[in-house]
């Protein structure tokens, strides 16, 4: 929206982003009420020796996009029906409760790397389990969640979403050490 006019984006509609740890020079990080509008913080490490050799020779400095030859695995009216799909995957309320628990956990720090972290996960992360684990399980052929589709997208979806303190920075404690903990404690 620009002013009171309201400008239609197609549908599916998502935003990817790139984060390079090593190139922020005069890159502004994202205020945490903005990076937890997305549903998953996946990392990528450096690619295999293969992986590179491939890429330093098939880049797009080299060729162009259309000697590519990219085919496209679906479409987005596929997409739409699969969303819809999954919002009807079948979650107990014994998962819902966990999703919760595991939540509350970040907030509580009633763990072991509890003092690491400064802020706890929002609300979002509730709903972003919730949807993602009932993804999963559509993903792995099921109309029902388990506890194995929640541990699946845990890091995933909370990483991003605690906010650690400086100690935990300087003393190598990081988001997925503390996941890891929640989801040892955690129990459906």
């Amino acid at each position: 929206t620009i002013g009171k006019e309201t400008f239609s984006l197609p549908r599916p509609f998502f935003v990817m982003a790139t984060q390079n740890p090593i190139e922020q020079s005069g890159v502004y990080t994202l205020p945490e009420a903005q990076i937890d509008r997305f549903l998953f913080k996946l990392l990528m490490s450096y690619p295999e020796y293969k992986e590179e050799e491939k890429i330093m020779e098939e880049n797009m400095t080299l060729k162009k996009f259309e000697e590519f030859n990219i085919v496209a695995a679906t479409t987005p009216a596929e997409i739409i029906k699969m969303q819809k799909l999954a919002k009807k995957i079948y979650l107990d309320e014994k998962i819902k409760k966990y999703i919760l628990n595991i939540v509350k956990r970040t907030r509580t720090k009633d763990l072991k790397y509890g003092g690491y972290i400064e802020l706890g996960s929002s609300p979002r992360a509730s709903i972003a389990l919730f949807i993602a684990s009932k993804a999963e399980a559509f993903m792995n052929g099921r109309n029902f969640v388990i506890p194995s589709d929640v541990k699946a997208i845990a890091h995933d979806v909370l990483r991003h979403r605690l906010i650690l303190t400086y100690r935990a920075r300087a003393e190598h404690i990081d988001s997925d050490k503390i996941i890891d903990e929640i989801l040892e404690k955690e129990n459906v």
